[in-house]
Parts: C-alpha cells; sequence; structure tokens
C-alpha cells in the first residue's frame, strides 16, 4: 500500500518541484564556492603567495562554472 502512494505522487510536477529545488541548491553551492575562492585569493594577495592566488582562481573558474550549467536549461526538455 505505501508502494502505491509513493508512485502516485511522483508526478510530472513534484518531480519539476524537486529538480528546481535541487537546482537552485547547486547554485547557491556554485555562489558559495566563487566567494570562497575570492577570498582565497585575495588572501594570497595580501601574503604574497602567488599558489594561494592560483587556487583562488581555480576554485573561481570550476564554481563558476558549475553555477552556469546548473542555470542554463534545455529549452527542448518537458518537466
Amino acid at each position: 500500500m505505501t508502494f502505491e502512494r509513493l508512485r502516485e505522487g511522483a508526478g510530472p510536477e513534484r518531480r519539476h518541484r524537486i529538480w528546481s529545488k535541487l537546482r537552485i541548491f547547486v547554485a547557491a553551492l556554485g555562489t558559495l564556492g566563487s566567494a570562497t575562492g575570492i577570498a582565497i585569493a585575495v588572501t594570497g594577495l595580501v601574503q604574497f603567495n602567488h599558489t594561494k592566488v592560483v587556487a583562488g582562481v581555480a576554485v573561481i573558474l570550476v564554481c563558476t562554472a558549475v553555477y552556469v550549467t546548473i542555470l542554463v536549461r534545455d529549452r527542448n526538455r518537458v518537466d
């Protein structure tokens, strides 16, 4: 009986809602990660540490790529 109720609730609207929440969560992580990368890069600049600056820039690039890819949506997909 429990499985029948779960199947009934797993319609397209529910999948769309869950997917939307997941996209928002990943976009928030990308934003926070980029802010962390900026903090690492600034700390490296203050300490004149080239390695920290490069690591901070790498974190910024990766997190920005995650942020952009999660926000890009396939126009032909039906949720």
